[in-house]
């Protein structure tokens, strides 16, 4: 091979490696709220944010004054851009007793998925009773490429 037919080669070899290394993951943008239930914080709520279109999911956990932050599955901060169906697990409304029947492991804010640890009686559970769902509430909501300071609502 000649000295450009090597060069040239090379170009395409590294033109479709860069093209190809990005994967599956989209543009991710940086997401924060508050989640709210009848006008006062809803704490201690895990909430996962499934994409209706490209991506993975993003996690977050509301914290005393329920606000949250998302971060991607790789630990990214942030999340897809478009239309997510939140599903909410756990928590309760500010001021109320919490949950004694469950407890995550680890903070979604910073940077890992969260782990559900068992209650006493061996069984998995995502928290319930004192104003938590029984399973996960589902809600939507909109991210985009600008500001997304999100005000998410659980229903009464």
């Amino acid at each position: 091979m000649t000295r450009l037919t090597q060069l040239f080669s090379l170009f395409c070899l590294t033109v479709l490696t860069v093209g190809c290394s990005s994967g599956d993951k989209p543009d991710l943008v940086p997401v924060a709220g508050t989640l709210t239930k009848d006008g006062v914080p809803f704490v201690n709520a895990t909430l996962e944010f499934h994409p209706q279109g490209h991506g993975g999911v993003s996690y977050g956990q509301t914290d005393e004054t329920g606000q949250f932050k998302l971060h991607y599955t790789t630990g990214e901060a942030g999340a897809a851009i478009g239309s997510h169906e939140v599903h909410v697990f756990g928590g309760h409304e500010q001021g109320k007793a919490a949950p004694a029947s469950a407890a995550t492991a680890s903070n979604p804010d910073e940077g890992e998925a969260p782990t559900i640890i068992g209650s006493p009686d061996g069984e998995k559970k995502r928290g319930r009773g004192n104003g938590a769902p029984a399973g996960p509430v589902k809600i939507t909501a909109e991210v985009s490429d600008s500001d997304n300071q999100l005000s998410l609502t659980m229903p009464s």
